[in-house]
């Protein structure tokens, strides 16, 4: 397999400087390309050198970090989409008027479910122009029932 400048910079920048890390189908031919070419042992040499440096620098070590994660990660999972929308809605808090505030909304969801229902429905009303026609019908029943006496 013939090997590309371009290649072998991936394979540097992706598994890095260590030629036991790189593919083990590339491996012969990267090796080959890194002794032939002065350009790709300068690659080679800045990302052992960075490789060295970032090896060298301490990992803080962070007491229960995993827990903390897991615990996090458990509660995500465990909020319904009701839970969800409710927190968006009114986050969580210590204080007093949230205690109030969060059942109270919850206590107002069907009241607003059934105004905004009860706007596309009738429930049996009948409009306003047929009540002015059947007033107007008995009027006039009205004034031939007078006549006729």
């Amino acid at each position: 397999m013939n090997m590309t400048p371009e290649r072998f910079a991936q394979l540097v920048e992706i598994h890095g400087s260590r030629p036991e890390r790189w593919p083990a189908d590339e491996r012969m031919a990267a090796e080959a390309f890194r002794h032939a070419n002065h350009q790709a042992q300068a690659l080679g040499d800045e990302y052992a050198r960075l490789e060295s440096l970032l090896d060298a620098l301490p990992v803080p070590a962070m007491q229960g970090l995993e827990q903390r994660v897991l615990r996090r990660a458990a509660s995500l999972t465990r909020d319904s989409l009701l839970d969800r929308a409710l927190d968006w809605l009114v986050p969580h808090s210590d204080r007093l008027l949230a205690w109030i505030w969060r059942p109270a909304l919850v206590a107002c969801l069907p009241l607003i479910c059934g105004i905004y229902m009860a706007n596309f429905f009738s429930f049996g009303i009948t409009g306003q122009e047929l009540a002015w026609e059947e007033e107007l019908s008995l009027l006039a029943l009205n004034d031939y029932a007078e006549i006729a006496e």
